[in-house]
């Protein structure tokens, strides 16, 4: 007998608990901690929240689970931004409409889920912001205004320029520093 995706998605996550395990359209992703580079990039964003979101009471989350729902992927970012008490869905997940920002650096084996795959399944969860920083391309992109299976405003810039965080940050990231070369 086949158990279900949930049952074996826990089973996964007590077997590996230093990786961040997703379900992406059915599948148990098991992510590897991501490389200096990665982890630079997503280090200079955090840098650039803390400090609004502080001011807020807001805080930054580096390794959560976003529930979409029932019957829904599952999916890990890179950093998550939520407000005081969120709404959870167990110890280890918090509600996609239940956050402020979730921000996910593309990595190699990540690159089609980050960029096809979260966007959707996000919009879908209302999660209001989605901040996509992929290296490769060396481009910026923040989604906003959840509607059903897309995001109603997608913003691309080029990594070095600016990208504004709108309502309730009213914040310019500045991508210029969050890479080696930027720095």
């Amino acid at each position: 007998m086949v158990r279900p995706l949930e049952e074996r998605y826990r089973t996964v996550r007590e077997l590996f608990p230093e990786f961040r395990i997703e379900t992406v359209q059915g599948r148990i992703v098991v992510n590897e901690p991501g490389t200096w580079q990665h982890n630079t990039i997503l280090s200079r964003t955090l840098f650039q929240l803390a400090a609004a979101a502080a001011v807020r009471g807001w805080e930054i989350w580096p390794n959560i689970t976003v529930y979409l729902g029932p019957g829904h992927d599952l999916y890990v970012p890179d950093l998550a931004v939520v407000p005081p008490r969120p709404r959870l869905h167990e110890e280890h997940a918090v509600h996609g409409a239940s956050t402020i920002l979730l921000v996910d650096v593309v990595s190699v084996a990540t690159t089609y889920d980050v960029h096809f795959v979260k966007t959707g399944g996000y919009a879908r969860g209302g999660v209001p912001l989605y901040l996509v920083i992929d290296p490769f391309q060396r481009l910026v992109t923040l989604f906003g205004g959840p509607g059903g299976r897309r995001y109603r405003s997608e913003n691309v810039v080029s990594l070095g320029e600016p990208v504004f965080l709108p309502d309730p940050w009213n914040l310019h990231v500045d991508t210029a520093a969050l890479t080696e070369a930027g720095a």
